[in-house]
């Protein structure tokens, strides 16, 4: 609340100031020169939008790094179990299909 008022009472403020300088007498025709704190505002503003272009910059690049060193994750479950069949080799899919078509004995057939 305090923010706002005090960012409201500064907008009314430079608003009044700027509509009373439109209404002053106009200045005598010629170039205006310019002032050192003209070009020292000047300065700061080109410092702060090369900070922030150098900034945006560096979180892009940082953020592109870190997803292309992050593995790609699968979508769903049958594509995770496909990923790790693939990492597999021949031989031991093939000993693991062995061990899977053997029957197995329920529990009643053992004690038979």
């Amino acid at each position: 609340m305090l923010t706002l008022r005090s960012l409201s009472l500064t907008f009314l403020g430079l608003l009044t100031g700027f509509v009373a300088a439109a209404q002053a007498a106009a200045p005598a025709a010629g170039p205006t020169p310019t002032t050192v704190l003209s070009w020292v505002v000047w300065w700061a503003a080109g410092v702060v939008l090369l900070m922030a272009v150098i900034t945006g910059a560096s979180v892009t690049s940082a953020a592109q790094r870190r997803s292309e060193a992050q593995p790609a994750e699968p979508a769903t479950p049958e594509a995770a179990g496909a990923t790790q069949a693939a990492a597999v080799p021949a031989p031991a899919r093939a000993a693991v299909a062995e061990v899977a078509a053997e029957p197995v004995a329920t529990p009643e057939e053992v004690y038979a």
